[in-house]
């Protein structure tokens, strides 16, 4: 492991994912799904992780690109999801340190998991008093699609429910799903759903699904905030990315093995500011295209307080 310390917090970081392993507040684990160290993939594989080259779902593992159909790899029966079986999240990255500052590097190759180009990425965590920052960035030699995220799972009163944890979202719009959790191409007020958090409120039912944030695409901006009420523990989550996918992982089963002991289903929050999936076929949503010269950018930070 990696350790990156300051007074009240204490961060875990891994090679294999470049992943977030674990993250203590005030000796209180926050941050959870990994495996042991010696087994890191025993538990949730997305879990921490930098997801690439494409986060979330890619109907019938397939994008358009400069007027032709580019196969990917499928891994999630005919689509694919956060960028295939050898995606990011199961690459042992290389890395630097300086300081409470970790730099991880990563080649894709041109044809990998069906991505065109050849894409160099970096994935940049600081730790600076009660604010964690990742940068991720990448540049491709052929015109390709990059939508990278951290694929983290939280819960801020370090066990139990994150169901009972009070959540805000900074958006007034979402993209409705269909059965497959694929988009069906639309952009609809949260007003009226479930998914309505435009106000702080109880989770109180598991979820799986992405807003999309206030302001533009680019800047900074305040996208969520997560709080146990019974410690009064808080998270802001702050992002220059243009959408945010939360999700109460419905999939963890005692079977899995996390670093503090076996997983329960919506023990933790999923939080993964970045593009939406499948936003290469959908022409509404915003682009996912990363041409040569180009260079993909996405900070975000979790502010703990």
């Amino acid at each position: 492991m990696i350790t990156l310390s300051s007074p009240g917090i204490i961060v875990a970081l891994h090679p294999m994912g470049a992943r977030i392993a674990s993250c203590l507040v005030d000796g209180v684990e926050t941050c959870f799904g990994s495996g042991p160290e010696t087994a890191i993939m025993a538990g949730d594989i997305f879990a921490g992780a930098i997801c690439g080259r494409h986060a979330g779902r890619i109907s019938n593992a397939s994008v358009p690109l400069d007027g032709e159909s580019v196969q990917l790899k499928a891994n999630a029966g005919p689509h694919q999801l956060h960028g295939g079986d050898t995606g990011f999240h199961a690459r042992r990255w290389d890395w630097l340190r300086d300081g409470n500052r970790v730099t991880f590097y990563l080649n894709s190759a041109d044809g990998e998991e069906g991505y065109p180009g050849n894409l160099d990425v970096k994935a940049i965590y600081t730790l600076d008093g009660h604010t964690l920052a990742l940068t991720l960035e990448a540049r491709t030699t052929r015109t390709t699609v990059c939508n990278l995220t951290n694929h983290a799972y939280w819960n801020l009163a370090g066990g139990g429910s994150v169901l009972d944890h009070e959540l805000q979202v900074m958006g007034e719009r979402y993209f409705p799903l269909n059965d497959l959790l694929l988009p069906l191409g639309k952009i609809e007020p949260t007003a009226g759903t479930r998914f309505d958090f435009r106000e702080s409120r109880a989770i109180r039912d598991d979820h799986d699904f992405c807003t999309k944030l206030s302001g533009p695409r680019g800047t900074m901006k305040h996208g969520l905030t997560l709080r146990d009420p019974g410690s009064g523990r808080r998270m802001e989550v702050w992002t220059t990315e243009g959408c945010m996918q939360t999700y109460t992982a419905i999939h963890w089963q005692p079977q899995m093995t996390g670093h503090t002991g076996p997983l329960q289903r919506s023990h933790a929050l999923a939080i993964e500011p970045q593009n939406v999936a499948d936003a290469p076929n959908n022409l509404a949503f915003p682009s996912s295209i990363l041409r040569p010269g180009e260079l993909y950018r996405n900070h975000m930070e979790w502010q703990f307080s």
